[in-house]
């Protein structure tokens, strides 16, 4: 089935410097530079046994809170740089720990269903047949090795009362698959294209974002190809853009960061695809949806600062935040000014805290009044100008914390 296409409304969302009234709100929220009061809590992807060694391993793809912990992501799949323990920190406690190890290269989002965190195995050190997501139930973690030929899970979330998966098997498709009993079971629904998939709930429906148009799922239970929903749609103002990499909702607000597609390099190695959220040649964009509705879909892309890249955007009580970074150079040292803003209203995202480091913060989250930072890296100078960071940064990995201002 194929939605028809409505009526779409797309502008730019400027930041202060662009709008007279953004100026004027802005103006009224204060912004503070914590760089002086940033507690370094150390990197936990260093030490023991499971320690990586490559910085771009230790990166922190996700950081999210989960019943007095957060629980942090990193490792690299397109290295294979598993195994990966399922490290979290303990403020209480005021210290890292794993309880549980996943034979996965990679891990890289969590998801809070029916009060239990589930993460999706994105890449695992076993046989092809089966793919696993794993669920953390009375803080153990379990592994649920049942999903028909998923080499990799690339996303996990419930709708209708189902659990729904996007898998890529063996024959190098992507699947919509879908459980009614907790993952015991799973029923094939959908074909898709063979891109990573990311799914969001908005509007009563599911979305699944992959490379290309996107598939809804709304009361019926029967997926539908938003023909619609094109890249000039979803990526408005944005022609590098070309699928929707993180997702946060608060009330009527679908707020995500865009990835460019990926791109070839030569190295002394060997030629490699490289999944990069490079800001140089493909640069990520903030975009705000307050309605993907067919006949009546509003999107706008929030205009940031022409070096500012978005990272991470997450919701709290407070709202949508977002996490950019811009690389600055000074007295022949590059610096990066890492910057947190809160979308006061779709066309109002203020800065309400900043700090400098030297390499870029890729995550964030907010818990017990204090922000978290996981530090980050790209590939480094192997990989020429394409990279972010001129070198593979030894901070990756770093875990930072402020008090809110």
């Amino acid at each position: 089935m194929i939605a028809g296409t409505g009526a779409i409304a797309s502008q730019f969302v400027q930041w202060p410097l662009g709008s007279s009234s953004a100026v004027q709100v802005c103006s009224q929220v204060p912004t503070t530079d914590v760089t002086s009061r940033l507690e370094n809590l150390g990197s936990p992807f260093t030490t023991g046994q499971y320690a990586k060694s490559q910085p771009y391993a230790r990166n922190v793809w996700v950081m999210v809170p989960f019943q007095n912990q957060i629980y942090l992501g990193h490792g690299d799949s397109n290295a294979n740089q598993g195994p990966i323990p399922l490290w979290f920190f303990d403020p209480n406690a005021n210290q890292f720990q794993f309880k549980f190890v996943a034979p996965e290269e990679e891990i890289r989002s969590f998801q809070t269903i029916d009060s239990e965190l589930y993460t999706p195995g994105i890449d695992a050190r076993e046989s092809w047949d089966l793919g696993n997501i794993y669920r953390l139930q009375q803080q153990e973690w379990q592994k649920i090795r049942t999903l028909p030929g998923g080499v990799h899970v690339w996303s996990i979330a419930k709708f209708a009362d189902q659990l729904w998966s996007v898998i890529r098997r063996s024959d190098n498709r992507g699947y919509l698959i879908t459980s009614r009993d907790k993952g015991q079971t799973w029923q094939d629904i959908q074909t898709l294209n063979t891109s990573p998939a990311h799914m969001a709930r908005f509007e009563k429906s599911l979305y699944i974002f992959v490379g290309g148009r996107p598939w809804q799922v709304g009361s019926t239970l029967k997926p539908i190809q938003r023909q619609d929903l094109d890249r000039t749609t979803l990526f408005p103002n944005h022609s590098q853009a070309t699928q929707v990499r993180k997702t946060a909702v608060f009330q009527s607000q679908l707020a995500y960061i865009s990835k460019g597609s990926r791109y070839i390099s030569h190295t002394s190695q060997a030629i490699r695809v490289l999944n990069s959220a490079d800001p140089h040649l493909q640069p990520p964009g903030l975009f705000i949806a307050t309605s993907l509705a067919s006949n009546n879909t509003q999107v706008q892309r929030v205009q940031l600062k022409p070096q500012e890249v978005p990272w991470d955007v997450i919701t709290t009580p407070k709202g949508l935040f977002v996490l950019t970074s811009e690389r600055q150079r000074g007295a022949g040292k590059l610096r990066f000014i890492n910057r947190v803003r809160q979308a006061n209203h779709p066309q109002h995202w203020c800065e309400i805290l900043r700090f400098e480091a030297d390499t870029f913060a890729r995550s964030l989250t907010q818990y017990q009044n204090q922000w978290y930072f996981g530090l980050g890296t790209d590939y480094g100078a192997e990989y020429g100008l394409k990279s972010y960071t001129p070198t593979a940064h030894p901070l990756s990995g770093t875990i930072l914390r402020t008090p809110s201002p």
